[in-house]
């Protein structure tokens, strides 16, 4: 068995049983975030997970889930002139990966608050539904901290997630 397709099974057996808890539970978009949430502090970890749904008619994306809601509250709305970073992701449909410090800077106005938590690298991940680009899942963690490793699993579990995002979005 190739080193991926392992990877992959692992993934489904840990995944699988969350995915279908979250399913059964009162607020399955919120249970299946936790899920999200839970899954990817194991690997590759965070110190702040968001997830933004894109609401494209009105050209911005809206907080839906956030590991630190203090910080970043549910329902935080950014429009993507703020947020040409995300703009892009979404546009492209591709994920973003910040290594460094200046890759926090260079791309996001709430650097500041980032920073003064450790955040100092990132991924941008899309969440897709067939064609449509959902929104991203966002996790941000110490300089250096994510790889092009990372991206195979963060992507399988954003994508799991994808059901969340489209409760959310009717939701609104």
């Amino acid at each position: 068995m190739q080193a991926t397709e392992r990877a992959e099974r692992e993934l489904g057996a840990e995944a699988l049983p969350a995915v279908l808890a979250a399913q059964r539970a009162d607020d399955p978009a919120l249970a299946l975030f936790r899920a999200l949430d839970a899954g990817l502090a194991r690997a590759p970890g965070h110190l702040l997970l968001t997830v933004l749904v894109y609401h494209r008619e009105l050209g911005e994306s809206q907080r839906a889930y956030s590991s630190r809601p203090l910080e970043y509250p549910i329902g935080g709305r950014k429009t993507l002139g703020q947020a040409p970073r995300m703009r892009q992701v979404l546009a492209s449909g591709e994920p973003f990966l910040g290594s460094s410090r200046q890759d926090i800077v260079d791309n996001y106005a709430d650097h500041a608050t980032l920073l003064a938590m450790g955040c100092e690298s990132i991924v941008n991940m899309p969440v897709r539904w067939g064609t449509e680009v959902l929104g991203t899942v966002n996790l941000l963690h110490a300089q250096g901290r994510y790889a092009e490793a990372d991206l195979p699993r963060i992507a399988a579990w954003a994508q799991l997630s994808a059901p969340a995002f489209l409760a959310t979005l009717l939701r609104r």
